[in-house]
């Protein structure tokens, strides 16, 4: 395994050891507080079961006059789970969510679900997270199989998966969310690996596409895992090695970053995502100081990198406001000189 992956939007923490040791030993406001802040620190693996046993022994169950809503939560797959709970709990942790996580027995997602007197079932969880291995959805497909039975492969495998959705959905009650599967094959074909139907690698790819339009008509969130591993690496998320000792298809190591991915989408349901972007002007929208530089000494546009890459960042978060996030800018400049490159600026 490479790096693994990080949360490197966070502060790397500060006198952890000290921070731990000064937590409160009981459960109180103070305490959830103080653990809400630790958990939004750059949190690897090690310190997010620390905290998570810190979480556990405080509150076991959720503290009174909590905002928000607990969540319990079951997550069920095909593969070996139990070692990203951690990493769960403390992402929603992170959002001010007390959430707690029954597990099904090994690789009986289905049994588990479609059974009404499971001890899953019994639990009552009000969120599901099913994962499926990209190992079990390929299954025993031939690689020399053509495209129609590549097609009915996964519009057997599908079905059984929408299937599994409805029952959570309409019988339980539960909101869904579905992990997209990791693309852990070694391609046969190289760049033409679509060529080649029956490929395990192809056929992890139409199966992500597919969950897709699936989830969109289903009323399912997806766990988009696929993306951050093509942004990361498919070593920083997996390990063949310990696929083939543990089954553990996501490395321990990436259960921070797993968690507070799932961790987004529980709050998110319950209206906690983030609304507005707050953004400093001077060496952030532009390169340089307005006041100082004046509106022809900043850099921003074309003639240098530096100038396009201001231009591209505006431009992302100006993409934002179409998922309805706002804008607002806090700077100490006059408000003469801050105003006068969004007026004058033909690269704004």
């Amino acid at each position: 395994m490479t790096t693994p992956p990080e949360l490197s939007w966070l502060p790397e923490p500060q006198a952890w050891s000290d921070s731990l040791k000064a937590l409160p030993d009981t459960a109180s406001p103070e305490a959830w507080a103080a653990l809400v802040q630790l958990a939004n620190t750059r949190l690897d693996l090690m310190k997010t079961i620390q905290i998570d046993r810190r979480l556990g022994k405080l509150f076991p169950n959720p503290p009174a006059g909590l905002a928000t809503k607990p969540v319990k939560l079951a997550v069920l797959g095909s593969s070996t789970l139990d070692h990203l709970v951690t990493g769960i709990r403390a992402g929603g942790l992170r959002r001010g969510l007390h959430v707690s996580v029954v597990t099904g027995d090994y690789g009986q997602y289905a049994a588990e679900l479609m059974n009404p007197a499971s001890e899953l079932r019994a639990a009552k969880p009000d969120t599901l997270l099913l994962a499926f291995d990209a190992t079990h959805i390929v299954g025993s497909l031939d690689p020399a199989s053509d495209a129609e039975t590549v097609k009915a492969w996964l519009n057997s495998f599908c079905e059984r998966m929408v299937g599994l959705w409805r029952i959570a959905r309409g019988e339980m009650g539960a909101r869904v969310i579905q992990q997209a599967a990791l693309p852990v094959f070694h391609r046969l074909v190289g760049h033409n690996e679509h060529r080649l139907p029956g490929a395990a690698a192809n056929v992890i790819t139409q199966f992500n596409q597919r969950l897709r339009d699936l989830a969109d008509a289903e009323g399912v969130a997806v766990l988009a895992i696929d993306d951050w591993v093509a942004d990361d690496g498919l070593t920083a998320w997996h390990d063949r090695v310990l696929w083939h000792r543990a089954k553990q298809e996501i490395h321990p190591s990436a259960a921070p970053v797993y968690g507070d991915l799932v961790g987004r989408l529980l709050a998110a349901w319950q209206g906690r995502s983030g609304k507005c972007l707050v953004l400093d002007l001077d060496n952030t929208l532009w390169g340089g100081v307005i006041g100082d530089d004046g509106l022809g000494g900043i850099v921003l546009g074309q003639g240098s990198a530096l100038g396009e890459a201001h231009v591209a960042f505006q431009g992302y978060a100006k993409a934002l406001t179409r998922r309805g996030i706002i804008l607002a800018v806090c700077s100490k400049n006059d408000i003469a000189n801050a105003l006068e490159p969004f007026e004058k600026h033909g690269d704004m």
